[in-house]
């Protein structure tokens, strides 16, 4: 029996073959991956990494694919797309528990309608909550990490754990949850106040988000900032603003962003990232550090 037909029958979905990443990556560029799953709950995901563990496939998991550079050669093995079945949230006392595929933006916006205060900050943040928790993402002095009471993951031999919050550990754009499981869901800890003062603090930073970010595609921060000054100003300093290769561009609104004008290559953007670091090493001696997840294979 092939890959395609004993995994295939654990799946509703089934599983798509060599799927082309450029349609589940903000940056529109991307290989095809081997094979596409998307489980439709938790059974069926641990059912995908059981399959992967016997079968020693390399397992890659998706949310909104955001944050990610996929190469153009594509992801060989297997990528398990944590989507619309792991996206909801249940409220309780004090808190609630979410699925890992919910967006971040509508998370922080749930959680202020029911008078829970303390993810304003995450309003505007692409993405879904189980990337961002691996990478405590952030914005506007606030962290994710920091909300968080426990975790579910499946494991890389397909358990259910359960780890709380004395098992994290978070640091600036990264956490130990990195490569130790698949999250599925997260209990968030925030406090009561004013839904209505909290809705005014998500509108305010949406604008400046706006006004500041360009809406071209791409796949957020490129760069790390420094503890001392933002990475975008650094590479502003150094005159990258409007660097271009091919279609790739370093943006003219924010130079910590890098936009697809239309129809660029993951080469493309590669090849600008890796400009871009040359360029602020060589003007600054200072070696900056990729935000975004580079996967795959180059064609």
């Amino acid at each position: 029996m092939s890959i395609e037909q004993e995994l295939g029958r654990k799946l509703k979905s089934g599983i798509r073959k060599d799927e082309p990443m450029s349609m589940h990556t903000s940056w529109l560029v991307g290989g095809p991956a081997d094979y596409y799953l998307c489980p439709a709950d938790i059974s069926e995901l641990v059912e995908i990494v059981r399959f992967s563990a016997k079968y020693k496939l390399p397992l890659y998991v998706l949310g909104n694919g955001t944050n990610l550079l996929v190469l153009d050669g594509g992801i060989r093995g297997l990528v398990v797309n944590i989507g619309e079945p792991f996206c909801y949230i249940n409220h309780t006392d004090g808190g609630f528990a979410a699925g890992a595929g919910t967006p971040m933006t509508y998370l922080a916006a749930s959680a202020a309608r029911e008078g829970l205060v303390g993810l304003e900050f995450a309003a505007g943040i692409p993405g879904s909550l189980g990337g961002a928790i691996i990478m405590n993402a952030g914005a506007f002095g606030g962290f994710i990490g920091e909300k968080i009471g426990s975790v579910k993951l499946v494991s890389g031999s397909g358990d259910l754990l359960n780890l709380k919050r004395a098992d994290l550990i978070f640091g600036y754009r990264t956490s130990n949850l990195v490569g130790i499981g698949v999250i599925v869901e997260v209990k968030l800890e925030l406090k009561k106040g004013d839904p209505e003062e909290s809705l005014k603090r998500m509108e305010h930073l949406m604008v400046e988000r706006r006004d500041r970010h360009p809406n071209l595609p791409s796949a957020g921060s490129v760069f790390r900032n420094l503890p001392d000054q933002p990475a975008g100003r650094i590479i502003e300093s150094a005159g990258g603003k409007g660097l271009r290769i091919g279609k790739a561009e370093v943006s003219t609104q924010h130079a910590n962003f890098i936009v697809n004008t239309g129809g660029a290559s993951a080469a493309d953007i590669l090849a600008l990232i890796n400009a871009v670091r040359q360029l602020v090493r060589d003007k600054y001696n200072i070696d900056l550090e990729p935000e975004v997840k580079i996967v795959g294979e180059e064609r």
